[in-house]
């Protein structure tokens, strides 16, 4: 399949609009300056890529995120005149959102607030626009996006990650449009975070010049993508294609690239492998171009192994600053445009004398082309966008020029390629294996047996972890690099690895995808409240506040370089990343990729939720009886492989995933998207509802929501006698982790074991045939994601 881009929207400090930005670019003139929005406290330097027409006086009424957001995103779909009610029915137009900081500003006015004022004085109402998902879930309202929906977080290969993944939501049919692109605001986190490691520019940053540090900026960038056949059908502008992507991890630092540069090479080569075409034909990169020593340096010496040696490259950051998650998207607009009209805007270089020197000495090696001082007009066919971030992300992806002959052997050579699970391993709560949390079920007893206290009088249940547990086969000189999150994940991916016994060779070539919903909250809230208190953030903690940072460490741990992603989209999570996951084999990335999901619960996450009445339970969790939510915490490692010639054990038959529209925070009422998510499972399975054995349900003891589950699987049509078992009776709220817990749950039943959850027994009659269970999974804002699971 062809993926065509019929439109594009872009807002940075060097434009409001795409327009402007790519004036502002040509011309080498810089949107960078002083920053007016983020405290000056702790931060080495006042330089920033501020948006100045989207200033905090607007009274707005949406976080910046989403206004950002708001912006580009109804910029690319009039582009691509798709805006109101054109073009695909809302079902059928995906979202795939990039970023790293999201509702960061209104998640610091409530922290501020706590730790300056007591918990009683915050206002609950910051935090409904604070996960990184609430900005999707906003986004998707208020343009009809009720399609497949998740957002990536992987640090500032964000943006680029979600572009990737909306090209596999239209190859595997989920949609038959998506947007896809990245938001990040100027935030005092990663202003914070940034001065700790010392890395911010005094001046300008200057990328392949002076080269002595970064300077921050803001943004929002979406591309419009569909398939080339039905952009053509309905008579849109073509402005460009997606020809391949290519991610890879680097399995070196948690903050410096691999100075070889293998990573970043390999990155490049699947995008151009996947569109059948050489490095020798690639005629311009837009580079990731920070302004960092090592990251320049790297990324100078993988971009000569390009074209001739000599191909020319050029950074848009120098004029917008590093937007960080949007970074990425933004750059792919930018990439759109070069071909668009056919034209290289230059790298903006200071006129300082370092900067200038520097661009001497390039111009006399003549070992690289860095497009300087003037736009350049040239045939341009390809372009290579680079993204590289924290944790050793890589990600490349490949865009072509429009109206060209393609190789449609090379473009549509997507093999058939069989997925199966080969293996499943997990801890939650006090369980700290899946064999306890198997004997947990068949005896019907809670794993959520500790309280924490967030503020005075307000005690509540939660689950957790044995820390020997949790440390058991680990090498102990790597723990103290580990966060809470991080211990989670790498436990659980030590425990399917050893299940399966895969070589190092092996997991060289593995990849991976991590799932979280709230990602390392103990951590930023510990770096954070050194921000506030005592005016400085930590540098030690601040490499694991992104939320890619435990997928970072379980890459460094286990040596795995292959495609790698990391997905933050509340309590979807899971199942986005195990669509990922095998949309990476089946398009030939890897032989072998493992999903983990994995989740906090401490008191930050309670504080978070205690402010809304009656949503904790004080007491135990009892799905569908409106007891309110226990949350524990988890890390559930899947491990998929591309499919033998022997019919598969265990297998994902089929996904549905939906969405609609209620908006951040919100739960919806309208059951139509819970059960569409059901119905497209079970299509995609090719069963019938008839022929389900068992459902594994995302009840959590909020009746909102377990009222809107029960309704969805009654019009579905599920009859009395197939059970429905309430895991998180047993295991609390995983969140991102409970619907990858449910492949385990479903996995135990189909083996005949006999379950006790929430008062009854669960058991399925022996017989021949495969089983199907039906795995429910859904996130607070619109997000519905079910799948079958065939035994």
């Amino acid at each position: 399949m062809r993926i065509a881009i019929t439109g594009y929207g872009l807002t940075t400090a060097a434009g409001a609009d795409a327009d402007a930005c790519w004036d502002a670019f040509c011309e080498a003139r810089t949107g960078i300056g002083e920053n007016t929005i983020v405290p000056r406290e702790g931060v080495m330097s006042d330089r920033a890529g501020q948006v100045r027409t989207l200033e905090e006086s607007d009274a707005p009424r949406h976080d910046r995120a989403i206004r950002l957001g708001e912006r580009a995103l109804a910029e690319a779909l009039e582009r691509a005149g798709l805006e109101g009610d054109k073009g695909p029915a809302p079902e059928r137009r995906g979202f795939s959102l990039g970023t790293s900081l999201g509702g960061a500003r209104a998640g610091e006015r409530f922290h501020r607030d706590w730790l300056q004022q007591g918990y009683a004085a915050t206002n609950r109402f910051d935090l409904v626009e604070y996960p990184l998902h609430a900005t999707a879930d906003a986004l998707a309202s208020k343009f009809g996006l009720h399609g497949p929906r998740t957002v990536h977080s992987n640090a500032c290969a964000a943006g680029a990650v979600a572009v990737a993944n909306g090209y596999e939501y239209l190859v595997d049919n989920h949609a038959d449009v998506v947007i896809a692109g990245g938001v990040d605001p100027l935030a005092w986190l990663s202003f914070g975070g940034f001065s700790s490691l010392g890395v911010l520019s005094l001046m300008n940053c200057a990328p392949y010049t002076r080269s002595e540090g970064i300077t921050l900026g803001e943004g929002a960038g979406f591309v419009v993508l569909e398939p080339l056949e039905r952009a053509i059908a309905r008579s849109a502008t073509v402005y460009a294609e997606l020809l391949g992507y290519g991610l890879t991890a680097d399995a070196y630092h948690p903050t410096a690239p691999d100075p070889r540069g293998r990573g970043a090479l390999k990155a490049m080569d699947l995008a151009l492998g996947m569109a059948g075409i050489d490095r020798a034909d690639v005629d311009y990169v837009n580079g990731h171009g920070t302004g960092t020593p090592a990251n320049d340096t790297g990324e100078l010496k993988t971009v000569r192994t390009l074209g001739d040696g000599g191909v020319p490259m050029s950074s848009t950051k120098s004029m917008t600053g590093h937007t960080l998650g949007a970074a990425g998207a933004v750059e792919a607009v930018v990439s759109v445009m070069t071909l668009e009209h056919q034209k290289l805007h230059p790298t903006y270089v200071p006129e300082d004398a370092a900067a200038q020197e520097a661009l001497a000495a390039l111009k006399a090696a003549a070992e690289v082309d860095i497009v300087a001082e003037t736009a350049r007009d040239t045939n341009v066919d390809t372009v290579l966008s680079n993204s590289f971030a924290f944790g050793g992300n890589n990600a490349s992806l490949l865009f072509g020029a429009a109206g060209k002959e393609r190789n449609d052997d090379a473009v549509s050579r997507r093999a058939e390629i069989g997925v199966e699970v080969v293996g499943v391993a997990g801890l939650a709560g006090a369980a700290s294996d899946a064999s306890e949390l198997r004997a947990a079920f068949e005896r019907g007893e809670s794993l959520v047996r500790d309280e924490v206290e967030f503020a005075p009088g307000r005690r509540h249940p939660i689950g957790r972890s044995d820390d020997k547990g949790l440390s058991r086969g680990l090498n102990p000189r790597t723990l103290r690099r580990f966060d809470r999150l991080s211990l989670l994940a790498v436990q659980a991916v030590h425990q399917v690895i050893a299940e399966q016994g895969i070589s190092q060779t092996e997991l060289a070539d593995t990849g991976l995808v991590f799932a979280t919903s709230t990602g390392p909250l103990s951590t930023v809230e510990s770096f954070q409240r050194g921000l506030i208190v005592d005016g400085e953030g930590d540098s030690k903690l601040f490499p694991n506040t992104v939320m890619n940072a435990a997928g970072g460490h379980i890459a460094m741990t286990f040596g795995m370089r292959g495609p790698t992603a990391t997905i933050c989209a509340g309590g979807t999570s899971g199942v986005s990343a195990l669509h990922l996951g095998q949309q990476l084999i089946r398009n030939g990335s890897c032989s072998r990729v493992i999903v983990v999901a994995a989740d906090e619960a401490n008191e930050a996450l309670l504080a978070g939720y205690g402010g809304f009445p009656g949503y904790l339970t004080t007491d135990t969790l009892r799905p569908n009886q409106g007891s309110g939510v226990a949350f524990a915490e988890a890390a559930v490692a899947v491990m998929l492989a591309a499919r033998t010639d022997s019919a598969p054990e265990l297998e994902i038959a089929g996904m549905g995933l939906t969405g609609d529209g209620p908006g951040a925070g919100r739960i919806g009422r309208n059951t139509a998207a819970w059960r569409r998510s059901f119905e497209l499972a079970l299509e995609r399975a090719g069963i019938g509802v008839d022929d389900l054995d068992a459902v594994v349900s995302a009840a959590c003891g909020h009746e909102p929501i377990d009222r809107q589950e029960r309704a969805a699987l009654a019009e579905l049509g599920v009859a009395e006698a197939v059970p429905v078992v309430p895991a998180k009776a047993i295991t609390g709220d995983l969140q991102s982790v409970s619907p990858v817990l449910g492949m385990l749950v479903a996995q135990w039943l189909a083996d005949g074991a006999e379950l006790k959850v929430d008062g009854a027994v669960v058991s399925l009659e022996r017989k021949e045939q495969p089983r199907h269970v039906l795995v429910s999974g859904y996130g607070i804002g619109g997000s519905f994601q079910s799948y079958v699971v065939r035994r």
